[in-house]
């Protein structure tokens, strides 16, 4: 059975769709991307998947639950963890306690209105899980700095680490590679590949850096004014004329 089923969905806002006929499932052990030029849709379909939107039409299917429609916090706790573009930390307190925020946090029916109280049962989230994301993600030796002194590409894997903390079994990764140097990227590369490996965690990434998709993913939905125009292997992708024109171009560098 495919982990997630994503069935005929769109999405309308007003006069404009958004995102209309998407169709595809993410099998068991896969990183899946999803590329496509600026205003192709591939964030509202993570919203719509994530619970962030409602979908004017089609159905999304987590593991055999229909999730279509579900509010965020209901498909968060089913199984679907989420990374955003920017950076998405508690600045003011250390790596741990961002840890152990993101935990309890993600357990929480209503986390706005019951922060108070579970910044004070945070201590109660287990010091060994936090310590293993840590190391997981590369900040094992910097878990009692804070947040907002680390640098823009940790800050990253911090947040990467928090959503790794609500123990998802899908992550929806976001643009994790916008503002990273060279170096920063390929670390990147090896935390995804890793999380699927060896947290056995299936990812779907959307991402501008070709590089970066082309060597981490197994198979690549591409979208184009909000529709459907390739999925395959990063092979079949590069080399489909209707992605070529609609977004690499010929000339396009993968090095």
């Amino acid at each position: 059975m495919a982990l997630l089923e994503v069935d005929g969905v769109g999405r309308r806002f007003g006069g404009v769709q958004a995102v209309a006929d998407v169709t595809f499932a993410l099998q068991p052990g896969e990183v899946f991307g999803v590329i496509g030029p600026n205003g192709a849709g591939k964030t509202t379909l993570f919203n719509l998947i994530a619970g962030l939107f409602e979908p004017s039409s089609g159905r999304v299917v987590l593991d055999g639950t229909d999730i279509t429609g579900w509010p965020s916090d209901s498909v968060a706790r089913l199984g679907i963890g989420r990374t955003f573009q920017g950076v998405h930390t508690f600045k003011g307190v250390t790596v741990r306690e961002n840890l152990q925020r993101a935990a309890l946090l993600a357990h929480s029916f209503d986390p706005l209105r019951h922060f108070g109280n579970l910044m004070r049962r945070r201590s109660s989230v287990d010091v060994a899980v936090c310590e293993d994301v840590a190391r997981f993600v590369g900040l094992h030796d910097r878990l009692e700095e804070t947040a907002a002194g680390l640098s823009y590409g940790l800050k990253k894997l911090l947040g990467i680490g928090m959503a790794l903390m609500q123990q998802p079994r899908l992550l929806l990764m976001d643009e994790p590679a916008a503002g990273l140097n060279p170096t920063e990227k390929r670390r990147l590369g090896e935390v995804i590949r890793d999380i699927r490996q060896m947290r056995c965690i299936d990812v779907m990434l959307v991402e501008h850096d070709m590089k970066l998709i082309m060597e981490t993913c197994d198979r690549i939905l591409v979208m184009n004014q909000g529709r459907p125009i390739a999925l395959g292997d990063p092979t079949q992708v590069r080399s489909d004329p209707a992605v070529i024109d609609a977004y690499l171009g010929v000339d396009y560098d993968f090095a």
